[in-house]
């Protein structure tokens, strides 16, 4: 009788053994799982971020936080194909086929976003420079004055309209004054030099050109300056007036002012 007890207590002690064996193993299938689960999550987004190359990710991220965009809520990034471009990217006035486009899926406050960077030579970046946000849009306002000048004076705007403190172009978006460029003809010249400069609600921004008077001729200068330097608000308003120092008089003034703007 004794005997056949210790073989019962034996076979219910070998059954639980089994049980909490197969129990274990089951929860170390489960963790394998997750685990693996987790790293191919992981793998799919680091593949995402640098499948594009450390150096041109690098440079992206870079550039991106600078507009507020925190590398961390970065999703991934990929490389957008010309063949299919998205609505939001618009290069049909870029001449360079040299370009390439990267888009960049971020969260903001929990929302999924995206941006568009496009850059030229992927191979070769040089500087942030060379990265313009798809967002970013540049336009011109045309000034000039058909005739001679002889004194200090405003600029006309493309429709011949005078320009002063409080005439000019109105702004209907914040942004930058980018660039400025002028060719006029000096047709008497002296010693001294004419100044171009741009004015914001009848203020100078310290940025404009400066044409040398010494000599007789078509003269020409451009100058340009990164974004967010010389800001404007929309409401604001932009003219350009001539100055001169010395005894000069020049004639045909076209000037174009570039302002970037986001949209």
């Amino acid at each position: 009788m004794q005997k056949s007890l210790n073989i019962t207590f034996l076979s219910i002690f070998v059954r639980r053994g089994l049980r909490m064996k197969k129990l274990f193993l089951g929860i170390m299938a489960a963790v394998l799982l997750l685990a693996i689960g987790a790293l191919a999550i992981s793998a799919q987004t680091n593949s995402s971020v640098s499948n594009i190359g450390e150096k041109v990710s690098g440079y992206v991220q870079d550039f991106v936080s600078k507009r507020g965009i925190d590398p961390q809520d970065i999703n991934g990034i990929r490389q957008v194909d010309f063949e299919s471009l998205p609505k939001e990217v618009n290069i049909e006035n870029v001449g360079d086929s040299n370009l390439a486009i990267y888009e960049i899926n971020y969260s903001d406050n929990n929302k999924n976003q995206k941006v568009y960077v496009i850059t030229y030579s992927v191979e070769q970046l040089r500087s942030q420079g060379d990265l313009i946000v798809a967002q970013d849009k540049r336009n011109f306002l045309d000034f000039g004055f058909s005739g001679v000048m002889g004194e200090t004076g405003f600029l006309e705007t493309s429709t011949g309209v005078e320009t002063s403190g409080a005439k000019g172009y109105v702004m209907v978006r914040d942004g930058s004054i980018t660039a400025v460029s002028t060719n006029l003809e000096v047709i008497q010249s002296n010693a001294g030099q004419i100044e171009i400069i741009v004015l914001k609600n009848g203020e100078p921004i310290s940025f404009g050109n400066t044409i040398s008077s010494d000599s007789l001729g078509v003269k020409k200068d451009y100058d340009v300056q990164s974004k967010d330097i010389v800001i404007f608000q929309a409401g604001d308003v932009i003219s350009v007036v001539a100055r001169k120092t010395g005894n000069v008089a020049w004639q045909d003034v076209i000037t174009m002012v570039e302002i970037t703007t986001v949209n």
